[in-house]
C-alpha cells in the first residue's frame, strides 16, 4: 500500500533524526509538472524492493519541497494537491492518539511545517486547532515546546496573527487548570482519570512555561483585561490542593526557580533549594571543585547587562501586577503544610527577586507582608488561619537571613581557596571577622590545661570520642603553641593528634568521605598544621615527621611504583584524599613553603603529573595548591595546564576561573598569561575554555591591561576571539594598538557590511538556549539540538559590540563619528519580510550599544533618537522587535545620564549594579527637560568628562518600568507615524506594550551619518553632560530596605491587598 509505505518512511525519520539517517540527496526537478514529480516520489516510496531506506527519505524530502511550494520559475503547485495532504495529516493528528497511531507525531511535525508555509490553508482546515489539541497530548518538553513555537511564531508577525484566535486557540493550554472538569477525552475510563490529569497538568505547564519564554507568548497571555496569567493566579484563591500544588510548580519553573521536595518542614525544603547543596557534578570524579565554583562564585561582571534580568524582570512585574503575591498569601494561609511550605518559599524568592531587578520607586511589591502580618496579629480571623500567617512570617525571615548569607562552599576545598583569598585582603577587607567559637576563650593557662582534660585526648585512646570541638578551639587559643607551653601534656597533646592524622597510622586516612565527622576532622587537621607553623623550631619536628609520612603515602600508592594507583587505595572513597588540602595549607605560608621544599614535596608532585591515568589526582593537586606567590606551585599548575593529559588540562584551565572568581592575589600577573598560553592548545575544548576565561577576566581593567600588554592572536579563534580583541578599545592603550595596525577602520566595514546582522543571531542564539530546550549545534552538525534538562537561571551577558567598546574612550567615539557607516534605514513596511525584520534590530542594538557611555549617550541624545526606539516598543506590529527595543532601552540605562534621559520619557530604571547588597539611592530630583532635536539623526555630539563616561559609574543596566500616565498626556502630531501616536484612551492599558497593535504603513528614518571631527575644544561641547545632574550629597541618600525588615510596616507601604497606583507602571525589560 502506498500511503502505508510512505506513512512508514515518515515513522522511520521521525525517530531516527535527519543527522542519524544517512538519507541520500536525490534531485528534485523543479521544471517538471509536480503532479509527475510527486507520482514518481510515491512510486519510489512504495516501493517494496529495489529503493533503499535512505533513498526514500531523500524522496520524502522531495515530497515535502513539492508541498510547500506556492509559486516559483515555471512552478505552480495546486491548492487542492496540499489541502488534501493536509487533511490526510490533521485526520491522523485528531484521532491518532485514541488509535494509538504511531504516526500521529510524523504527522503532527508535517502539519507544522505547512502551517510556517501556508499558515491560511492549515488555519481555514483546522490545522492550528489540531497542533493544540496535541500540545495537552505531549509530555515530552522538547515536542511541546516545538508545537508551541509554532503558534508563537504564527502570533509574531501581523500578517500570520489573524490566523490565530489567541483569546480561543492559544488560551485552551490553560484548561487543565482553569477547568476543575477538565477531560481531554471524553471516554475516559473513570479508573484512569487521576492519572490522565495529571499527564494534562505536565503537558499544561511545559505550554504554559514555554508560551512565556516568546515575547508572542507574553504579550498574549500577559495583555490588560481578562488575560491568561490572571485566570491562572485567580485560582489560587479557590481551595482546590491539586491545582494549587500544580500551579505552584508552574510558578517556580517560569521564574526559572528550583522546586522544593514536597514536605511539611520548612526548614528541609529550604535546603533542598540551596544552591550550596552536593550536587553529583561536584564530585572528584566529574567536574569537582571548577563546577562548585561555577555556581558558588559570582561572574566577575558588576555592570555588564544580563538580559535574562530583562526577561525575570518583565514577568515578575507583570505576574504581581495580575495578583500573584496576594495569590501566594492565600495559599499560604489557607493551604496544607506541604503546600504552604513551597507557596512560602515562592513568595520569598519572588520578594528577594522584586528587590533585587525592580526599580527601587517601584517597591509596591512589598504590601504583601503587611497582610500577612496584620493577619499574624489578627483575632478576627481563625486561629488556625492566623497561626499559619504567623508562622510564615517567621518562615520568611529565615528565608532573608540565608538570602543575605548567600551560598556556601560546600567543599572544603573551595571554602580553602575562598578562606586563603580573604586572608590575604584581609587588611582591606575590614567588615571581615573572624567566627567566633563555641567555647568563650580565656587567656589564662589554667583554662587551657583545663580544657586538654576536657577534649579527653590525654585520657582516652578511642580517636572519635575525643571532643573535637574542643580540640579546635585549643589549636586557636591565643598564644597556645610548643614555643610558649613546654608542659608535657600539650607536647602529649601534639604527638597523640599527629599519630591519629598520619597516612601511616591509617587512623584518620581510613574513614570514609560520608563519615559523620569527616568535615570537622579535615577542618581540624587544617588548623593542626598551621599550629605547628607558629610553633617555630618545636613544632618542626612534628610538622616534618607527618609531611615525610605524606610523601611516602603518596610515592607508595600513586603509581611511582608499578601497579599501584591512588585510586585503587581509597582516593575517591576515603579521607585519604584531603592530605592535599594539608599540603595546599602549607603552601599557602612561607615557613610550609620551605618545608614542602625541604621534604621534596614539590618535586614528588611534579613527578606525579607525569603519570598515566591519575586524572583525580592532578585535579587534587591543581585545587589545593597555593598560588599567590611565584614558586614551585605555580611552576606545577603550568605543567598540567601544557603536558597532562586532555581532561587534565582542560580541568586546569576551569581551575584557571576558580582562582579569577575567589579574587586570588595578583592574577592579573600571571594568570593571565596562562590562559593565553592554553589559547593555543591543541584540544578546542581547552582553547574555547580559555577564551570564556578571558572574556570574564576582562571585566576587570587589570586584567585587560595585563592582556593587551601581552598582545595575543586571538583572530584563529574565530568570532568569539574577534569579541575578545574588540574588548581592547574600550581602553586608550588597547585602542592604539590595534587602529596604529588599522584594524579599527577594517573592523568598522566589516560591521557595517554583515557583522551587525550576525551580532543578532549571536544574541538571539543565546537567548533561545537560556530560556528554551534548544541547544547550540556541536561543529560539523547542521541540526537543531535538543535537550529535556533546562537550566536553571543561567546567566545570558550582552555580547561586546564593536560600537559599546568605541564609545568608551574619546577618540573611538570620535572614529565612529566621523564615519559613515551607521546608516540604518528601518521602513515598516520592509518588517514584511524577515530580511527587513533583522535589519531593524540590528540597527536598535548597534544604537543601544553606543548608548552604553555618556560618550555614546551624547550622540544618541543630540539625534534624539530615545523617542523612536520607546515608540517602537509600544507598537511595533512585529512582537520581536518590542522585546529587541526594551532590550536596548536597558543598554541605555548603563549609566546615571541614561536613567535620566528614560526618566524624561517616563521609565525608571535600576540605579545599582549586581553587587551591591545594600544600594543607596538619591532622593527624586527635579527633571530637566532637554531640548528637542532633529528627526534625521546624525551623530555629531559633544564630548563629557572622561569621570562620567567610566564604568565607575554605570548602574546595572535594562530594568526599565514605564508610566503608562505621563505617555497618555503627551500630545504628538497629526502629521507623525501612526506608531508615534498614543492609543485611544479606551485601548490604553497599564501593559501597554502587552497590547494589541495594527500594522504600521508609515515610515521613519534613523540615519547616523558621520560630520566633520568637532574639536575637543569647542565651547559648545564642554561639561555640557557633567552639568546635567549634581552629585548627590550624603544627605540626599537613602538605603534601600530589604524585602523583610522591619521598617517594611511603616506608613510608608500600602496596608491592604489592594494594588495601589504604581501598579500603573508595567516593566519594558526584555
Amino acid at each position: 500500500c502506498p500511503k502505508r509505505a510512505f506513512l512508514n518512511v515518515l515513522f522511520y525519520l521521525t525517530y531516527t533524526g535527519r543527522n542519524d539517517s544517512g538519507e541520500e540527496n536525490v534531485p528534485l526537478d523543479l521544471t517538471r509538472d509536480p503532479s509527475e514529480n510527486m507520482r514518481e516520489i510515491l512510486q519510489n516510496v512504495a516501493k517494496q524492493q529495489g529503493v533503499s531506506n535512505m533513498r526514500k527519505l531523500g524522496h520524502l524530502n522531495n515530497f515535502i519541497k513539492v508541498c510547500h511550494l506556492k509559486s516559483g520559475p515555471g512552478v505552480a503547485v495546486d491548492q487542492g494537491m496540499q489541502e488534501s495532504v493536509l487533511l490526510a495529516h490533521i485526520a491522523v493528528g485528531n484521532d491518532g492518539p485514541q488509535e494509538r497511531d504511531r504516526m500521529v507525531r510524523a504527522c503532527i511535525a508535517i502539519i507544522c511545517e505547512l502551517a510556517l508555509e501556508n499558515p491560511e490553508i492549515v488555519a481555514k482546515r483546522g490545522g492550528l486547532s489540531t497542533i493544540l489539541k496535541n500540545v495537552i497530548d505531549c509530555q515530552l518538553s522538547r515536542i511541546n515546546e516545538a508545537l508551541m513555537t509554532t503558534i508563537l511564531h504564527l502570533l509574531n508577525h501581523p500578517h500570520t496573527r489573524q490566523y490565530v484566535r489567541s483569546d480561543v486557540e492559544l488560551e485552551q493550554i490553560l484548561a487543565p487548570y482553569t477547568d476543575f472538569h477538565y477531560r481531554h477525552n471524553p471516554d475516559t475510563a473513570e479508573g484512569l482519570l487521576k492519572e490522565d490529569r495529571e499527564a494534562r497538568f505536565l503537558a499544561s505547564k511545559m505550554s504554559i512555561v514555554a508560551s512565556l519564554r516568546s515575547w508572542s507568548g507574553i504579550i498574549n497571555l500577559c495583555k490588560s483585561g481578562n488575560s491568561g496569567i490572571q485566570s491562572l493566579i485567580g485560582l489560587l484563591c479557590i481551595p482546590n490542593m491539586e491545582v494549587r500544588r500544580g500551579l505552584l510548580e508552574v510558578m517556580y519553573d517560569i521564574f526559572r526557580l528550583p522546586v522544593p521536595v514536597v514536605t511539611q518542614d520548612f526548614i528541609e525544603a529550604l535546603l533542598s533549594v540551596d544552591p550550596s547543596r552536593f550536587q553529583d557534578s561536584w564530585r572528584l570524579s566529574d567536574g569537582f571543585v571548577a563546577s562548585e565554583a561555577k555556581i558558588i562564585l559570582p561572574h566577575r561582571a558588576r555592570s555588564r547587562p544580563d538580559l535574562m534580568d530583562n526577561y525575570l524582570a518583565l514577568l515578575l512585574c507583570a505576574f504581581i501586577h495580575s495578583g500573584l503575591l496576594e495569590g501566594l498569601v492565600e495559599v499560604i494561609t489557607s493551604s496544607d503544610d506541604s503546600v504552604s511550605v513551597r507557596a512560602t518559599i515562592l513568595l520569598g524568592e519572588l520578594l528577594h527577586m522584586a528587590n533585587t531587578i525592580l526599580p527601587h520607586s517601584h517597591n509596591h511589591h512589598l504590601h504583601c507582608l503587611p497582610t500577612l502580618m496584620n493577619m499574624a496579629a489578627s483575632f478576627d480571623i481563625p486561629q488556625e488561619k492566623r497561626l499559619r500567617a504567623s508562622t510564615a512570617v517567621n518562615y520568611l525571615k529565615r528565608f532573608h537571613e540565608k538570602k543575605k548569607r548567600g551560598p556556601k562552599p560546600n567543599s572544603l576545598y573551595l571554602d580553602h581557596i575562598i578562606r586563603k583569598s580573604l586572608a590575604a585582603h584581609y587588611c582591606r577587607d575590614q567588615h571581615l571577622r573572624p567566627q567566633r567559637d563555641i567555647f568563650v576563650i580565656k587567656d589564662t593557662e589554667e583554662a587551657l590545661m583545663m580544657n586538654l582534660r576536657d577534649s579527653q585526648i590525654l585520657s582516652h585512646k578511642q580517636n572519635l570520642e575525643w571532643n573535637w570541638v574542643l580540640i579546635s578551639t585549643i589549636l586557636k587559643w591565643p598564644n597556645a603553641n610548643l614555643r610558649n607551653n613546654k608542659e608535657e601534656q600539650m607536647h602529649k597533646f601534639v604527638r597523640r593528634l599527629l599519630f591519629f592524622y598520619k597516612p601511616s597510622s591509617k587512623l584518620y586516612a581510613g574513614l570514609e568521605l560520608d563519615h559523620s565527622k569527616a568535615r570537622q576532622l579535615t577542618a581540624v587537621g587544617c588548623q593542626f598544621i598551621e599550629f605547628l607553623l607558629e610553633s617555630d623550631e618545636d613544632g618542626q619536628v612534628f610538622l616534618e615527621d607527618l609531611v615525610k609520612d605524606i610523601v611516602q603515602w603518596l610515592s607508595s600508592s600513586s603509581g611511582l611504583k608499578p601497579d599501584r594507583s591512588l585510586q585503587s587505595n581509597g582516593l575517591l572513597t576515603t579521607l585519604s584524599q584531603h592530605y592535599f588540602l594539608f599540603l595546599g595549607t602549607l603552601s599557602a605560608h612561607p615557613q610550609g613553603v620551605k618545608m614542602l621544599e625541604k621534604c621534596s614535596v614539590f618535586q614528588c608532585l611534579l613527578n606525579l603529573c607525569s603519570l598515566k591515568n591519575q586524572d583525580h589526582l592532578l585535579k587534587l593537586i591543581v585545587s589545593t595548591l597555593d598560588y599567590s606567590r611565584d614558586g614551585l606551585a605555580r611552576i606545577i599548575l603550568s605543567k598540567i595546564l601544557t603536558a597532562a593529559t586532555d581532561n587534565c588540562r582542560l580541568y586546569a584551565t576551569k581551575h584557571l576561573r576558580v582562582l579569577l572568581r575567589a579574587n586570588v592575589e595578583f592574577f592579573s600577573n600571571w594568570g593571565i598569561e596562562l590562559l593565553v598560553t592554553q589559547l593555543h592548545d591543541r584540544n578546542k575544548a581547552v582553547s574555547v575554555e580559555a577564551l570564556d576565561i578571558l572574556d570574564e577576566a576582562s571585566e576587570d581593567k587589570a586584567n585587560l591591561h595585563a592582556l593587551i600588554q601581552m598582545k595575543p592572536a586571538l583572530t584563529h579563534l574565530g568570532d568569539k576571539g574577534v569579541l575578545l580583541l574588540l574588548r581592547f578599545l574600550s581602553i586608550p592603550k588597547g585602542f592604539s594598538y590595534l587602529n596604529e595596525r588599522g584594524y579599527v577602520t577594517k573592523q568598522l566595514e566589516k560591521w557595517q557590511k554583515e557583522c551587525n546582522l550576525k551580532y543578532v543571531d549571536l544574541i538571539e542564539e543565546q537567548l533561545n538556549e537560556a530560556l528554551t530546550t534548544y541547544r547550540k549545534p556541536v561543529d560539523g552538525d547542521n541540526y537543531v539540538r535538543r535537550s529535556n534538562q533546562r537550566l536553571q537561571r543561567p546567566n545570558v551577558f550582552l555580547p561586546v559590540h564593536l560600537y559599546g567598546q568605541l564609545v568608551h574612550d574619546k577618540t573611538g567615539c570620535h572614529l565612529l563619528e566621523s564615519q559613515v557607516y551607521l546608516s540604518y534605514t528601518v521602513r515598516c513596511p520592509v518588517l514584511d519580510k524577515w530580511d527587513g525584520i533583522k535589519q531593524l534590530k540590528a540597527a536598535l542594538w548597534a544604537l543601544g550599544n553606543i548608548g552604553t557611555s555618556n560618550w555614546g549617550l551624547n550622540l544618541l541624545q543630540e539625534e534624539n533618537v530615545i523617542p523612536d526606539i520607546v515608540a517602537l516598543a509600544h507598537d511595533c506590529e512585529v512582537l520581536s522587535i518590542r522585546g529587541t527595543c526594551l532590550y536596548v532601552l536597558g543598554l541605555i540605562s548603563k549609566t546615571k545620564q541614561g536613567c535620566e534621559l528614560l526618566k524624561l520619557h517616563g521609565w525608571d530604571a535600576v540605579r545599582h549594579n549586581r553587587r551591591q547588597l545594600w544600594p543607596v539611592v538619591p532622593d527624586e530630583q527635579p527633571l530637566i527637560h532637554l531640548s528637542s532635536a532633529p528627526s534625521t539623526l546624525s551623530l555629531n555630539s559633544e564630548s563629557t568628562s572622561s569621570r562620567h563616561n567610566s564604568e565607575s559609574d554605570s548602574t546595572q543596566p535594562s530594568m526599565y518600568i514605564l508610566d503608562d500616565d505621563k505617555l497618555e498626556s503627551s500630545e504628538l502630531s497629526e502629521d507623525q507615524p501612526l506608531y508615534f501616536r498614543p492609543k485611544l484612551l479606551k485601548d490604553r492599558s497599564p501593559f501597554t506594550i502587552l497590547a494589541s497593535s495594527r500594522l504600521v504603513r508609515n515610515s521613519f528614518l534613523i540615519s547616523l551619518s558621520g560630520k566633520k571631527l568637532r574639536s575637543t575644544s569647542d565651547p559648545k561641547g564642554t561639561g555640557s553632560s557633567s552639568k546635567l545632574h549634581g552629585e548627590p550629597t550624603l544627605g540626599g541618600l537613602r538605603r534601600i530596605r530589604t524585602v523583610t525588615e522591619p521598617s517594611i510596616f511603616s506608613q510608608d507601604y500600602p496596608k491592604s491587598m489592594s494594588v495601589p497606583s504604581v501598579n500603573r507602571h508595567y516593566k519594558n525589560t526584555l
